[in-house]
């Protein structure tokens, strides 16, 4: 079994990263996180500054969520700032159900065409409305997956989002194990069905990341969307669990 890298979705720690952005970047090497995943926000740098910050701290980007209409748009910076940071995913979420699954299958399509064109890797994130079931029994997402190309549109599968569509996150990883570079850890409080910090949820992340291990899939990606408590403080305990999962 390979080694797995730790990466952080940048969204968790947003309000942090408003108050400064140069200090929480350092302080998530620290914590042991060997890439981000950044989020519609740069530190107010442009992409050079930002590219040569992160690669003096020793922070990689292990991928960016980005809008889908940025691929649409030939004034956007979004190629910039991937190129700047050494990305090579780019991610889009829809959040699409029966009632979306044209329009987003032809929208990642061509997403993943421009992406190729560019030099990156599409990647798509799921949520919880994908898993809404078609006349055929089957499941919005594995359609999207089945009539989509498979080396210009990846998964980006989160496990939380799986689970909440009522479906198992480790068949899902099994299912696409040649299609998934990166995977988005979340937990679920059993309480209330809430975010968590990981380890403190009922999703069996451990069976997640075994399975991962056995796919083409790079990054362990942690992500909560929403924080009980200091989101840095969430983020701590998350990195953790992830590194005690990998055995480090």
């Amino acid at each position: 079994m390979k080694d797995l890298k730790i990466g952080i979705q940048m969204y968790t720690i947003r309000e942090a990263l408003k108050q400064d952005f140069k200090g929480v970047c350092r302080e998530l090497v620290k914590l042991g996180c060997d890439g981000a995943e950044f989020a519609f926000y740069f530190g107010d740098m442009e992409p050079a500054e930002l590219g040569a910050f992160t690669k003096e701290i020793g922070l990689k980007a292990c991928g960016m969520h980005v809008s889908a209409g940025d691929f649409a748009d030939p004034h956007t910076k979004t190629f910039d700032y991937a190129r700047a940071l050494g990305v090579k995913y780019v991610t889009v979420s829809c959040c699409f159900g029966a009632e979306k699954l044209e329009e987003s299958i032809a929208l990642c399509a061509g997403a993943g065409k421009t992406a190729a064109e560019n030099g990156f890797q599409f990647t798509y994130h799921n949520h919880a409305q994908e898993f809404a079931k078609l006349s055929n029994g089957e499941s919005a997402l594995d359609v999207f997956y089945q009539r989509t190309d498979p080396k210009q549109v990846m998964a980006e599968l989160d496990v939380y989002w799986v689970t909440k569509g009522g479906e198992d996150p480790v068949k899902y990883i099994r299912r696409y194990a040649d299609r998934l570079p990166q995977l988005h850890l979340k937990d679920m409080d059993p309480a209330d069905g809430s975010f968590t910090e990981l380890g403190n949820g009922k999703i069996d992340l451990a069976s997640c990341v075994r399975e991962a291990k056995d796919t083409i899939c790079e990054w362990v990606i942690y992500e909560q969307d929403v924080c009980k408590r200091p989101a840095f403080e969430s983020a701590g305990i998350s990195i953790r669990h992830i590194k005690k999962l990998l055995g480090r």
